[in-house]
């Protein structure tokens, strides 16, 4: 998929557009603030020299100056050294307990026919929940820590009103957030809670955080499968599990992990 695929969003003074790229079908995001034109990639997942190529022309003139990770899995981070080549001023987000993934990850991919030949940049700035990103002028992300996949996986959501109430039609995305949400909800099921360092409790924990902070309305834009709605997947079997859990359970996940 051309990364000049737009996501449906409206009326958020920016362009939201992805590609699918490498031997798992990982998506990459590009944002634009349409004022400054100043952007941002996350997850920089390409793989093969077109997938690349495809990015670098979507991005031409426009002034890359961050480049985000929702989590070090290999897959996410395969495009990583080219995109540093030619983005040498960008900074590099991650989360400070994603390091031990991100420290593996060219030895990882290996187990996944992910080849990363160039050395990994050290990043530039830690995130941690609540953070606030700002792109240009019109793009602000929340960070909002979602463990379990990973311990230090991330989304990055635009939970601020949509600036424009022109169109009442779902693509519109007028009530709900954009959530970039990695590896955490995808259309027809969750992420992985089989690595080495995941925790399916703090997965489910995650997901529920999700539908208690953000209208049904958001649109989840994930790191493998097509766009969706949080609507849309309440009805998972994990979802809907641990949207019935109780309070206390729920209360006890944002304790240990110091949400507010």
């Amino acid at each position: 998929r051309n990364l000049s695929r737009r996501i449906p969003i409206r009326g958020r003074g920016y362009t939201l557009a992805y590609q699918t790229c490498g031997p798992l079908a990982c998506n990459m995001f590009a944002l634009v603030c349409d004022t400054t034109n100043e952007a941002a990639i996350i997850d920089p997942s390409s793989y093969t020299d077109v997938e690349f190529q495809n990015m670098q022309k979507h991005l031409e003139d426009k002034d890359v100056k961050h480049i985000f990770l929702t989590h070090g899995h290999c897959d996410h981070v395969a495009g990583l050294p080219k995109v540093v080549n030619i983005w040498p001023d960008a900074r590099l987000y991650l989360h400070d307990l994603e390091q031990e993934n991100y420290q593996s990850a060219t030895k990882a991919g290996q187990e996944f026919g992910i080849i990363i030949n160039e050395t990994l940049p050290e990043p530039t700035d830690s995130i941690q929940d609540g953070d606030y990103l700002t792109v240009g002028e019109s793009i602000q992300l929340r960070v909002v820590h979602t463990p379990g996949h990973s311990p230090g996986h991330v989304g990055f959501v635009d939970d601020r009103p949509n600036i424009s109430i022109s169109s009442s039609s779902h693509d519109s995305n007028n009530n709900g957030a954009v959530i970039i949400g990695g590896d955490l909800l995808f259309r027809g099921t969750v992420g992985s809670a089989t690595f080495l360092n995941s925790n399916f409790n703090d997965l489910m924990a995650s997901v529920r955080r999700l539908y208690e902070e953000f209208d049904e309305e958001s649109i989840v834009l994930s790191g493998h499968t097509t766009p969706t709605y949080l609507k849309t997947e309440a009805q998972q079997p994990v979802v809907s599990s641990s949207l019935k859990k109780s309070n206390k359970w729920f209360y006890e996940a944002k304790q240990k992990h110091g949400w507010n």
